[in-house]
């Protein structure tokens, strides 16, 4: 197909099967899928979803009329009143899941799936920068990790790529190995096992299991790629069905972690050894778990071919995406924006990184983490009394959750987050790290600061 389409209108209607009714003027080409109508341009396929919020179907002749080739709906009236190239369907996931499976089946690359509590999308995207250096790469994009995030973007995935590399989250026990079997992943990772939603596993240990569980798609001749924290997790299950690769810090894992040392600008220099060889990278970030996460890539990209030149400059041109640690000044403040969530490990490690890098003055702002019932006193205790050893740093935790606890000479509580950005405003500028639960929207720090500095330069 020229263009970059993705496939024909009639193609993607003979791999949904299940079509109630259909009306077809013209097959053109399909450049791309999408569930936002706002996001539809010339060619795309509009998929209509019934949200909590909205109802596609009502956005079903806007896509039309923006130019999409062709609109999947669920809802008859609709179909019936507009114009332009349609299908009525049953159910919109199943419509977009089947067309991801026809795409998946035709593709001849090496699939790759990451999932872990702590570090999913960093390590996506070092894994997609080294392969990249060389091969062409397909990345599912954002944090698409659900089953509809999943198959939108199998969807969209371009079969000419030597590399798929895709995301896989979870809520609930069983969704892991279902997203597995879905894409069937040639090499999986498994970053790390953390505190991350464990209020949704009951333990530790039921947690591990719905993370390996990435293995139950996969066959005897894949990979699996795992972080040797995780080791004791590692059972019969795992052992018998794929080729299981340690990376991390033990001197018998496959990729092992050598020198780390940061840099006077905070990043890292640091040396990653394999089959007893020690090959030296730059990471141009200030975070040492990017350093940890970036070993799975090493470990994929020299075992699938590249050299040792091509993954070092894979690793030296990773940045994280907005809100997942991307460092940006506005003015007089240096940002660390790592909005989009927060993990105990990850926070954790942040307040540590924060603390060492040379930078003054440092105020990290960290509100309430998700998920994590019945931990929270443990894991919230656990960062307070860390944070009153890091006297370097001055802290904001903004919270109700946190008013229990004592604060200190470098260590203030903040029930609501606008009584923190003000307080945030009153500063001087410095080094800040803002970091929370998707749902506390700590992103409105950053269009604050933005619209700050942009105010300024008036």
């Amino acid at each position: 197909m020229s263009g970059g389409a993705v496939m024909h209108v009639t193609q993607a209607i003979n791999a949904m099967g299940g079509v109630l009714r259909s009306a077809i003027s013209t097959d053109c080409e399909i450049t791309d899928f999408v569930i936002d109508s706002r996001k539809v341009s010339a060619g795309s396929c509009f998929v209509a979803f019934r949200g909590e919020v909205t109802d596609g179907n009502l956005y079903a002749q806007q896509a039309v009329d923006s130019g999409a080739a062709l609109v999947i709906l669920e809802d008859e009236e609709t179909f019936n009143k507009m114009s332009g190239n349609r299908v009525l369907v049953k159910s919109s996931l199943d419509a977009l899941k089947t067309i991801g499976t026809y795409n998946l089946s035709k593709f001849k690359g090496i699939k790759v799936a990451v999932t872990g509590s702590v570090g999913k999308t960093t390590t996506k995207e070092l894994i997609s920068c080294v392969l990249g250096a060389k091969k062409k790469v397909y990345t599912a994009y954002g944090n698409y990790n659900n089953e509809l995030g999943v198959a939108i973007c199998a969807a969209n995935m371009k079969n000419r790529s030597g590399f798929a590399v895709f995301e896989m989250g979870t809520n609930n026990t069983g969704e892991i190995s279902a997203l597995s079997r879905y894409i069937k992943p040639d090499v999986a990772v498994v970053t790390l096992i953390g505190h991350a939603h464990i209020g949704r596993f009951g333990n530790i240990e039921g947690l591990a299991a719905e993370k390996l569980s990435i293995v139950d798609g996969m066959t005897g001749e894949g990979t699996l790629w795992v972080h040797d924290s995780c080791r004791r997790f590692i059972g019969e299950r795992e052992l018998s069905k794929v080729n299981v690769r340690y990376f991390g810090t033990d001197m018998a894992s496959h990729v092992i972690m050598g020198d780390m040392n940061r840099t006077v600008n905070g990043d890292f220099y640091f040396t990653a050894v394999m089959r007893n060889t020690p090959y030296c990278f730059k990471l141009n970030h200030i975070y040492s778990h990017f350093v940890q996460n970036s070993l799975a890539a090493i470990g994929i990209g020299m075992t699938c071919g590249l050299s040792y030149t091509d993954v070092m400059k894979g690793i030296r041109n990773f940045q994280p995406e907005n809100g997942r640690g991307r460092i940006t000044d506005y003015g007089a403040y240096r940002v660390i924006d790592d909005t989009y969530n927060a993990g105990f490990e990850s926070v954790m490690s942040a307040m540590n990184n924060l603390a060492e890098i040379p930078a003054s003055p440092k105020t990290a702002v960290l509100g309430e983490m998700g998920e994590i019932e019945g931990y929270e006193e443990m894991l919230y205790h656990k960062l307070m009394k860390r944070a009153k050893e890091l006297k370097d740093v001055n802290f904001i935790f903004v919270g109700k959750s946190f008013l229990k606890f004592e604060c200190a000479e470098n260590v203030k509580v903040i029930a609501e987050k606008e009584d923190a950005m003000k307080q945030v405003a009153a500063l001087n500028g410095g080094m800040f790290l803002f970091k929370a639960s998707r749902a506390r929207r700590f992103e409105d720090f950053i269009n604050y600061l933005q619209k700050e500095k942009e105010q300024r330069a008036v």
